[in-house]
């Protein structure tokens, strides 16, 4: 998915930038000469203060500088462990070099490689760098809570470019990071594992993350970050590896709270180590460096050309249960405690299959991509009739419905049935109704709100919308009413997020964010009380297990209902 719009769109906040003083002074007397008394000597004049260049942050590793606009400073391009290059491809991340000259981070770092096209950074395998935003005039030890961005893109694309930048105008530090992406993030081969020596295998996207995380514990306090104050926010494929970190034993007690948004945390998102081998073995076999003995293969794999890895862009790259990194798949672990607890907000938007259908489908391929969506041998007979084709202006809308109530709807509801048995769960779902629920009744296929929109409203960035490249114009009319309305709708989706971070309660928070909240988020209780709220505009609303009546999870899609996929 390409986000990169969203950097950059900062709305100018009335932040000026202070500056924090020190200075000493002092007296002292004469002892006199040859015996004699002298008066005392008037004190020195005390030095001028000091000004402190809060450009300038001071990390374990060195100096590093970044640029100030009117409400926030950026340091970009910090690396977080060293090149994961030569004999360091394919291995877990190592610390990052100290450097005794400032580091001017005032460019983006290298994106992780991918195809062309989704990021506006040089793309290079030296890649492991992230990015801090942090308001003006925040000063070293301020303890602002932390935002940490893991950018989705379906596992290959995407950088922390993608970061929601616009957030730190508003009262809190944030970091994005860049991990690697493809074959390079995920690759599961046996050779790798037994050179490696740590027992995991094809996670060196989630071990970035790790150490990114671990960076920030370590550093955060240089840029008024509160380390024991950390949000983990994840889209897409961001969302399936908070999921992930969420599980992950290595990951405890680096973050605080966590936000998912329209991610994957069972099975199809987490496979197996014989899955994951099955995939990586055949990268191996067509990258011609299979049949070899265990370290020539090793050898093979670190001389190839990264062109030839992304070539390999077709296989299915997800984070592996590899017992080391991710002991058990999420899903499973939420419905027995095994996990990382900690508040959580869980959500999407209504539209979430839109993106991922091929939008000219023929109406004969129609049973077979609704089939297509439940494993071989299951009856399919209730999903084929819940969406009938004639429902649908178009076979793809019918696909992309039901994609979106299994894959993502349905699974969502699932986390947060397994983890309010354990933490305060706080779930949303976002409808823009003009794109939606258009009138008159489409005749074509439309995205309505697609898969990331949520994105420009969490940000605050609804301007932008215009850019997303799924945005259909042709059904929102760009009336002074509805512009107002997404714009009011924004403001309290940012509000929630907010305070979300802060305290790990959406509702609660002294501060003026809280004066955009019109409806009292409800706390998800489980499946007794699936309490949601609604995001869409005129009005905000609450629901109580009316999101899973709608997306079928109680009758197709559900636990109990249809297997543990998704």
């Amino acid at each position: 998915m390409k986000t990169r719009h969203i950097h950059g769109l900062a709305l100018p906040l009335a932040f000026a930038l202070s500056l924090s003083a020190c200075g000493g002074g002092g007296s002292g007397g004469g002892a006199g000469f040859g015996g004699i008394a002298l008066p005392p000597t008037a004190p020195a004049p005390a030095a001028p203060p000091a000004a402190q260049d809060l450009t300038v942050a001071v990390t374990a590793e060195g100096k590093v500088a970044g640029t100030a606009s009117t409400d926030t400073v950026a340091f970009l391009g910090i690396p977080y462990a060293q090149p994961p290059v030569g004999d360091l491809r394919w291995a877990p991340p190592q610390p990052p070099a100290a450097h005794a000259a400032t580091l001017q981070a005032t460019a983006f770092g290298n994106a992780c490689p991918q195809a062309p096209g989704a990021v506006a950074a040089p793309i290079a395998e030296d890649c492991l760098h992230l990015n801090v935003w942090k308001p003006a005039g925040t000063k070293p030890g301020d303890q602002l809570p932390v935002v940490f961005y893991i950018h989705g893109g379906a596992f290959t694309l995407g950088s922390g470019e993608m970061g929601p930048s616009p957030l730190a105008s508003r009262g809190v530090v944030v970091v994005s990071l860049n991990y690697r992406l493809g074959a390079l993030g995920y690759l599961a081969n046996q050779a790798l594992r037994a050179a490696n020596k740590d027992g995991s295998l094809g996670n060196f996207a989630v071990m970035d993350q790790l150490a990114a995380l671990g960076w920030v514990q370590k550093n955060i306090a240089a840029f008024g970050g509160d380390a024991s104050n950390v949000t983990l926010w994840g889209t897409s494929a961001g969302a399936t590896q908070s999921f992930s970190l969420l599980q992950s034993p290595k990951a405890k007690g680096l973050f605080h709270r966590a936000v998912m948004q329209s991610g994957g945390a069972a099975e199809y998102s987490n496979p197996s180590v014989d899955t994951s081998l099955a995939v990586g073995d055949t990268a191996v076999k067509n990258l011609g460096c299979d049949k070899r003995a265990a370290a020539d293969v090793v050898a093979c794999l670190r001389a190839l050309p990264v062109s030839a890895l992304l070539a390999q862009g077709g296989l299915k790259w997800r984070p592996t249960v590899d017992a080391q990194v991710l002991t058990q798949v999420p899903a499973r672990a939420f419905a027995t405690g095994n996990f990382n607890q900690v508040p959580v907000m869980i959500g999407g938007v209504f539209d979430e299959g839109t993106l991922f259908v091929d939008t000219k489908l023929s109406a004969g391929y129609y049973p077979l991509y609704l089939r297509g969506l439940a494993p071989a041998g299951y009856d399919t007979t209730a999903i084929e009739a819940a969406y009938p084709i004639g429902d649908y202006a178009v076979p793809a809308q019918g696909v992309a419905r039901a994609m979106g109530d299994a894959m993502y709807a349905c699974g969502n509801s699932a986390r947060r049935d397994a983890l309010a048995a354990w933490v305060p769960v706080y779930g949303w779902e976002m409808t823009d109704p003009q794109l939606s629920l258009p009138s008159p009744k489409p005749v074509g296929f439309y995205y309505g709100t697609a898969h990331g929109m949520d994105s420009y409203y969490l940000t605050g960035t609804v301007d932008a919308l215009p850019g997303y490249p799924y945005f259909d114009p042709g059904r929102a009319t760009p009336d002074a009413a509805t512009t107002a309305q997404r714009k009011a709708l924004s403001a309290q989706m940012v509000a929630y997020l907010l305070n979300f971070a802060k305290n790990g309660d959406p509702n609660s928070d002294s501060n003026s964010d809280a004066r955009n909240l019109t409806t009292r988020w409800p706390r998800f209780m489980g499946p007794a009380d699936r309490a949601l709220i609604d995001f869409s505009y005129p009005a905000v609303k609450t629901s109580s297990n009316v999101f899973e009546h709608t997306h079928k999870c109680d009758t197709l899609w559900g636990p109990g209902v249809f297997p543990p996929l998704y």
